[in-house]
């Protein structure tokens, strides 16, 4: 009896042995390829992000510092929750467990260098700091991505088309608000602020509702796009509908608003480019009642 236990435990240990020889590497490889990060060096030492998409489209977006501008559309300001929305999805993203590390897995997810979604090449002090491609969707909000350098496929929580590959696409829809004007003129009529009210220079006060009106559509005036290069030639000599001369405590800005066709566009002197814009802002400064805004109703 004795002898069988021996003998026993002596099976017990050779299986254990087995078990360890056949284990204890891949559990050794999938611990090491769980240490792997998308982003293998501090994010912060990215100050500029070119964005390629399927279809050839590049966009460059560049750190100044204080806030990210599209040095390619004349520094014009990029969206602040639009870059945030891809720092914290991508370059600061949490990755888990790769989901993949084969050369057929890269193709069939779509991160490879000749087969992606998009490419976001990433730069710090004018040095490559590593190009991640984002690849095929494996359900809502979820993309697959791979740092070029890397076997290792996570998938993380960001939808491709968030990384856009146009600079237009970029832009800060509020580039041309304009919230604490101390005079506002048209063709039609022209206003000051004085004493925490507003006068007419016919010496009326405008009415409350007009005036708010004008207000509120120059403090929360959004640009769709920018114009084609083909109209920005249209529409520098074009005549503008409307002319709005807007004074600030910094600066004076001129506001000219077109139409061509069933479209609208806008043109600010602190900036070269022509605007698009939607029928909603162009109508609220085209059916203000000038006869109320200069006091004379």
């Amino acid at each position: 009896m004795k002898q069988l236990i021996k003998l026993l435990l002596v099976i017990a240990v050779i299986q254990c042995a087995m078990v360890a020889t056949v284990y204890w590497p891949e559990a050794t490889l999938l611990a090491m390829m769980s240490t792997e990060h998308l982003v293998p060096f501090e994010p912060y030492l990215v100050d500029e992000i070119h964005i390629g998409d399927e279809q050839g489209n590049e966009a460059v977006l560049l750190n100044t510092g204080d806030h990210w501008i599209l040095p390619d559309l004349l520094g014009l300001s990029v969206s602040p929750e639009l870059i945030e929305k891809l720092l914290q999805g991508v370059i600061y993203a949490e990755t888990g467990w790769p989901v993949a590390t084969s050369v057929a897995a890269r193709q069939r997810f779509q991160v490879t260098d000749y087969n992606f979604q998009r490419r976001l090449t990433l730069i710090g002090k004018g040095e490559l700091l590593g190009t991640i491609y984002l690849g095929s969707s494996p359900g809502f909000r979820r993309v697959q991505a791979r740092n070029s350098t890397q076997d290792a496929i996570f998938t993380i929580a960001f939808n491709s088309f968030d990384a856009f590959g146009l600079n237009s696409a970029w832009l800060d829809k509020r580039t041309l608000q304009i919230r604490s004007p101390i005079s506002i003129a048209s063709d039609n009529y022209r206003l000051y602020k004085q004493d925490n009210g507003w006068l007419s220079d016919a010496g009326g006060q405008p009415d409350a509702r007009e005036l708010d009106a004008l207000l509120v559509a120059l403090s929360s005036l959004q640009i769709d796009s920018v114009a084609s290069p083909d109209l920005q030639q249209t529409l520098s000599i074009a005549v503008p509908e409307i002319t709005l001369a807007i004074e600030t405590a910094e600066n004076i800005t001129t506001f000219e608003l077109f139409t061509l066709g069933e479209r609208h566009f806008i043109h600010c002197s602190d900036h070269p480019l022509y605007f698009t814009l939607s029928a909603y802002d162009f109508d609220r400064f085209a059916t203000l009642d000038s006869d109320r805004l200069r006091g004379s109703l």
